[in-house]
């Protein structure tokens, strides 16, 4: 290619450049005065948004004389948001000229996009920490949602308890991390990175075993630590979520090694202390609830112990003797222990001043559910365990109608929840109750008892719709149940053929309302423009979403 050919291209691509820079500023979005407080291009306020976000600037301004603007537009148009909003907000003299005190949230909804811009003046109250936690914690979830009108609600009013002084009372506004560190480690791109951090170790113990199996580096403790530091440190520092799962996961290997790998007295209570160590780390980690770990570590941690009793023989033998000096046998001895515990649920309700509805129906739900799925005991003990579970069923219909109320009490009733625990203690427990207790021997009968646990589970179901809560009902679902009946049978006597097992039979977001363009506020509200020309330094914080 001969030199003026290239001069020619060069000069050609530089024009091009030119051209287009000139272009942009014609093309770019231009910034608008705002006239009044709340400006929705898009139309995603109605008039009940529209007057809870009037009345919350109005409170802002009525007390700290401070001036909160919003601005909704659908596009930047390629502008940078940081730059246009901080136009907008100057241009508009937002806040106090005297106090700089104005704030200027604008909502690009087509980039989804949200800045908050702080004026001088309140850059010491309004600070970028909060602005992000504003965004990051409460304005963003919502929008994630859908529900873009009430991010902007709750925004605002995090917005008002900060000027006023009352951001205390709002826990998103006083952590980076509201729900737990370990949800900010949960991310869309968590999974990635773990599989990304697994390739990095195999490499990384490749490298190692290539390294240090030679002679040159052999036996140098020194250089092995370093280089073991060097990728643990590099794996933390750009990996950081997949490091904190591979800690969840070797604390999960270390209970397991401590329930089975060591068969010693010490080792009991040291896998149940390893076990409870969940309770707070996932309380401080993921901010669950205390009672809901206290019960789901403490049903793991039975089962885990269950499984460990269950293969130590000199364990078996002594749990074995002590119930049989109490003339039980060992399942009966177990259930009763877990019975007892059960109470625990009990004693918690009764000093948080639960209703005692609510008492009475759950723990008898507990107890006959643990009870039901106890063989040995339930053969023995079938008349009372079925006397027992309809005065329990009368206690609780008296409790419901009858008992009176205390003057102030709350009264409502969780019937969503009630019946659905039912539902499923009817589906589980009373089917297996009904399946080990009518022995049959032939096809006919056979056909009559599933026909009847069929006909229990299928009045479970529907309970919502025999107390009158619901109005859909379908008798398809006896007929479902009823092949769900056959199919278990087919596969339990599959597994009987090839196995030798004696027989038994088992079974928020809102909708958009479209608006003006531009709410003018009434007479006594905030005025129609800003306060004269507050100045604004760039504070504040931005997010998408």
């Amino acid at each position: 290619m001969k030199k003026g050919q290239i001069r020619f291209q060069q000069f050609l691509i530089i024009g091009c450049l030119l051209f287009n820079f000139s272009l942009r500023p014609l093309f770019a979005k231009e910034p608008i005065v705002l006239t009044s407080p709340i400006t929705d291009e898009v139309g995603i306020l109605n008039s009940h948004h529209l007057t809870n976000l009037q009345s919350v600037i109005s409170e802002i301004e009525n007390k700290t004389s401070a001036q909160v603007f919003l601005y909704i537009i659908q596009s930047l148009e390629g502008e940078s948001l940081e730059s246009y909003s901080l136009q907008v907000a100057e241009i508009s003299k937002i806040g106090q000229k005297d106090k700089d005190n104005g704030v200027l949230v604008l909502l690009s909804v087509g980039d989804r996009k949200v800045r908050l811009e702080v004026g001088y003046g309140l850059e010491e109250t309004l600070t970028d920490v909060l602005c992000n936690r504003i965004i990051r914690n409460i304005m963003i979830p919502e929008f994630k949602k859908g529900d873009l009108a009430g991010g902007v609600l709750l925004g605002f009013s995090a917005i008002e308890s900060i000027l006023l002084e009352k951001s205390q009372s709002n826990p998103n506004l006083q952590t980076d991390y509201p729900n737990g560190i370990g949800s900010a480690f949960s991310t869309d791109n968590t999974l990635r990175n773990i599989g990304i951090a697994i390739a990095v170790i195999v490499v990384a113990l490749i490298v190692y075993f290539l390294l240090f199996e030679g002679k040159k580096y052999k036996q140098k403790i020194w250089l092995e630590v370093l280089y073991g530091g060097v990728v643990f440190l590099g794996l933390l520092c750009f990996l950081p979520d997949a490091v904190f799962y591979f800690f969840c996961f070797g604390l999960i290997a270390l209970n397991l090694y401590l329930l089975y790998g060591i068969w010693e007295w010490f080792s009991y209570p040291l896998a149940i202390l390893s076990l409870f160590f969940w309770i707070p780390f996932l309380r401080y980690t993921f901010h669950a609830e205390w009672i809901v770990l206290f019960w789901v570590f403490g049903i793991i941690d039975s089962i885990l112990l269950v499984i460990k009793l269950a293969l130590d023989e000199v364990l078996i033998e002594k749990f074995g003797k002590l119930a049989k000096k109490w003339g039980l046998s060992p399942s009966e001895l177990f259930v009763h222990i877990l019975a007892f515990f059960s109470f625990g649920f009990t004693l918690d309700s009764l000093l948080r001043h639960e209703n005692f509805f609510y008492i009475l129906y759950y723990q008898g739900l507990i107890l006959f559910s643990l009870y039901g799925f106890t063989i040995s005991i339930f053969e023995k003990y079938a008349i009372r365990y079925g006397t027992a579970f309809l005065i329990w069923l009368f206690l609780v219909a008296g409790f419901f109608f009858f008992w009176p109320m205390k003057q102030g009490a709350d009264n409502t009733i969780d019937f969503e929840s009630l019946i659905f625990s039912f539902q499923w203690f009817v589906y589980l427990v009373l089917g297996f109750v009904l399946a080990k207790t009518i022995q049959v021997k032939s096809w006919k009968i056979r056909s009559l008892k599933y026909g009847l646990i069929s006909f229990v589970w299928t009045l479970g179901f529907s309970i919502d719709r025999i107390l009158g809560f619901t109005e859909t009902f379908s008798f398809s679902i006896f007929f479902v149940f009823y092949f769900i009946i056959l199919l278990l049978h087919f596969f339990y006597t599959v597994w009987e053929e090839s196995d030798g097992s004696s027989y038994g039979s088992s079974s928020s977001s809102s909708s958009y309302s479209s608006s003006s363009s531009s709410y003018r506020s009434s007479a006594g509200s905030s005025s129609s423009s800003g306060g004269g020309g507050g100045s604004f330094g760039g504070g504040g914080s931005s997010g998408s979403w």
